[in-house]
């Protein structure tokens, strides 16, 4: 293992490059789930009340019946790894930077090395971090998920044909306030990333190493894949309706009725299909989001550990 003092980036530097690594290749593997997790969150509003299957059926109905299926099944990708891979890298490398500051208002010594501080910290200590992190890029990235909602949302003869094309005709027909449409949401939804971070580096740093380790260990594949789930699970289920309501703030239809305000758009989800709407696609998100995290997390990890 190089020893982090002969290493030739800084310990923020490898945050940040993994980040970007590991947001950039998780994209590209998921991306279709993605697209189903986010057509069916947008079908809280524009569905009546089916069963998940019916609802996964239509989508995938919807989706293979263009020309080119591959192509369609991969609308939106170049935003999604635009978006992924700026967020993965900005929340990776605020987070390395709330974690020193954080520790050392609370530690008079300040040690050298970063595992050591780590390890230190308690799960508290881990959550202001983190929250404070996605707090951030969630106000930074905002403008790429409102691009990206609008491209993925509908076939590519309804929609915008380009990044460019997105972001011009939003500027000119909206004004530039629509790109940060479900902020308010999202920056509730930070909390899901907070609660993640808490509970990965908790289980990470405080049982899976000894007392007698003296710097941070690689962890194995099985290591990695359960606190990854166990993490993911309680935080994307804690707060899901938060996603849905930010998705559905986000694109085309909002910007033109009722429900283009957050409590218009709560009334009628709870109107067409009850509490049950506020969980429309949770199981296809979970379905997506602890692969695609675990992949996130190994890249990051090999790539963290490989600098």
């Amino acid at each position: 293992m190089v020893s982090e003092s002969n290493s030739v980036f800084s310990p923020l530097q490898k945050e940040i490059i993994s980040g970007l690594t590991a947001g950039t290749v998780t994209t590209v593997v998921t991306h279709p789930l993605d697209l189903i997790k986010l057509r069916l969150q947008l079908a809280a509003i524009d569905f009546k009340p089916s069963s998940y299957y019916t609802q996964v059926q239509y989508i995938i109905k919807d989706v293979s019946g263009a020309r080119q299926l591959l192509k369609e099944a991969y609308r939106g990708l170049g935003i999604n790894i635009v978006g992924n891979a700026v967020a993965w890298g900005l929340y990776f490398g605020l987070y390395r930077f709330s974690k020193d500051v954080v520790y050392s208002m609370s530690s008079e010594s300040g040690l050298q090395n970063k595992f050591e501080n780590d390890r230190k910290m308690n799960s508290s200590m881990y959550l202001v971090s983190a929250g404070a992190s996605g707090l951030v890029t969630a106000v930074l990235t905002n403008p790429m998920w409102v691009v990206k909602t609008r491209i993925m949302s509908k076939k590519s003869n309804k929609g915008y044909s380009s990044i460019f094309n997105a972001v011009a005709r939003i500027t000119r027909e909206e004004g530039l306030k629509t790109f940060w449409k479900g902020l308010v949401p999202s920056l509730f939804g930070v909390s899901q990333g907070a609660l993640y971070f808490s509970i990965y580096d908790t289980l990470k740093l405080k049982y899976l190493h000894d007392n007698t380790d003296v710097r941070e260990r690689k962890l194995d594949a099985i290591e990695t894949i359960s606190i990854i789930s166990v993490s993911k699970m309680v935080s994307v289920c804690s707060v899901y309706p938060l996603q849905l309501l930010k998705t559905n703030l986000q694109t085309f239809k909002t910007e033109h009725n009722e429900n283009s305000k957050m409590t218009s758009l709560i009334r009628s989800i709870w109107h067409r299909n009850g509490i049950a709407g506020f969980y429309k696609g949770l199981f296809a998100n979970l379905l997506r989001a602890i692969p695609s995290t675990c992949i996130t997390f190994g890249v990051y990890e090999h790539f963290r550990h490989a600098l």
